[in-house]
């Protein structure tokens, strides 16, 4: 049963307004669920703080590149960064932070904890993805959403959660999907065809 922690929603939100720069990774080999976590959290903070310097980084996946872009961030220029870590577990499989001075760890994430430690940390097995809770996050929150947001959440729970099939899919979880969709007009039928598109090789391969 998923359960909403509003108390540490506000210490994530506090952190969030309290730097001016802000790093988000995630895993290495990083599925949908990751990477449109990342795309979705980076655009929201941005939209709500225009002035803050918000990236998301590590390697970028050619296939899923409708998610959007990732940045290229030359840490010497950072001194005094918040690391916001989503859908991984554990230090040595985090993408793109070699050098990054940072002070605090927000950590957002659905698998067992291991041994990263936020300073704020929101790891619960009881959702579906990282994009369900990045979405509870968002709707809890004064951070904002929009229609662009929205579409990357929702491809997020529907691949992590392989179309709602897996055991991890609650009632909260379509809550969520509703939400999504009915607030920002989403084509879901549209959006499926993003998750199922392949390369000539990769049918190929499977053929």
């Amino acid at each position: 049963m998923t359960i909403i922690n509003k108390e540490l929603f506000k210490q994530i939100f506090k952190l969030i307004k309290s730097y001016d720069e802000i790093v988000i990774a995630r895993h290495i080999g990083p599925d949908p669920d990751a990477i449109a976590s990342q795309i979705a959290l980076r655009e929201s903070i941005k939209l709500t703080f225009p002035n803050k310097r918000v990236y998301a980084v590590g390697a970028g996946v050619s296939k899923f590149k409708y998610l959007g872009s990732l940045d290229k961030v030359d840490y010497n220029s950072i001194t005094n960064a918040l690391l916001i870590v989503l859908d991984v577990p554990n230090f040595i499989r985090v993408d793109g932070i070699e050098g990054l001075t940072y002070k605090d760890i927000i950590k957002i994430d659905h698998h067992p904890k291991e041994d990263i430690e936020g300073t704020a940390d929101f790891t619960s097995s009881d959702y579906s993805s990282t994009a369900e809770m990045v979405a509870d996050l968002i709707f809890n929150t004064k951070l904002l959403m929009d229609k662009n947001i929205a579409e990357n959440l929702f491809l997020g729970i529907v691949s992590d959660s392989e179309r709602f099939l897996f055991k991890n899919t609650q009632a909260h979880t379509f809550e969520v999907v509703v939400k999504l969709i009915n607030n920002y007009s989403l084509d879901f039928v549209a959006l499926y065809d993003h998750i199922y598109e392949k390369s000539f090789s990769e049918c190929r391969f499977e053929a």
